[in-house]
């Protein structure tokens, strides 16, 4: 692990300075974002971030708390077009083809969390419905598995405040937007194999439920 994320010259020299020092403090603020626990993304070195996924909002939403730029795993639509392609590049964003376990987007994670970057990976795979959660994919434990890199398990809540499946236009919430940042999972001996890598996903996904529990105590 070198503990260095590189970036592509255009998001490192354009993107990254007009995100960290105009957009995210924006976006913060303009959608009542609170977060708790986000110091967690100060720790120096490589984490897998893997939150609850409900609304459209929720990758710039992460990214608007962290002090760095984190790469993010996305569906591959998003990538369509040699310009969008470019764009989402810089942002240092991998394509993701949800059809079929993409073990090249993973290896590309992989690659990215050897190289000291933080990768943030939606565990479900896809929105779940507004209130509820879905059966987590394996990918996140194919990660774990190959890279040992602990994982700090995220519980959004209200994101579809802002923006949610039904209604593809921006809404600035009446109710404040909650993100509570668990402490990092340490796995130390996983076993590189399929049934691992589903027991990983679950264990992850158990640990957001638990957050999800303490929301009250936040509102």
């Amino acid at each position: 692990m070198s503990g260095r994320c590189s970036l592509r010259p255009f998001g490192r020299f354009v993107l990254k300075p007009l995100w960290f020092f105009l957009v995210a403090p924006l976006f913060r603020k303009v959608f009542k974002i609170k977060a708790y626990g986000s110091e967690v993304l100060e720790r120096k070195g490589p984490l897998i971030i893997a939150p609850n996924h409900r609304s459209y909002i929720d990758p710039p939403l992460i990214a608007s708390l962290s002090p760095e730029p984190l790469v993010f795993l996305a569906k591959k639509e998003l990538f369509e077009g040699r310009l969008k392609n470019w764009l989402f590049r810089n942002m240092n964003a991998i394509p993701v083809d949800r059809s079929k376990a993409d073990f090249n987007a993973l290896n590309e994670a992989v690659a990215k969390l050897k190289e000291g970057c933080k990768v943030c990976i939606f565990p479900e795979g896809r929105r779940a419905p507004k209130r509820g959660f879905l059966k987590p994919k394996p990918g996140i434990g194919y990660l774990v598995a190959k890279t040992k890199v602990p994982v700090v398990p995220v519980y959004i809540h209200n994101s579809t405040d802002i923006l949610s499946s039904d209604n593809k236009h921006f809404r600035i919430p009446k109710r404040e937007v909650i993100v509570i940042f668990g402490k990092p999972i340490e796995f130390k001996n996983v076993e590189d194999s399929p049934r691992r890598y589903k027991e990983v996903a679950n264990l992850v996904m158990e640990e957001i439920k638990k957050l999800s529990n303490k929301v009250e105590d936040y509102l």
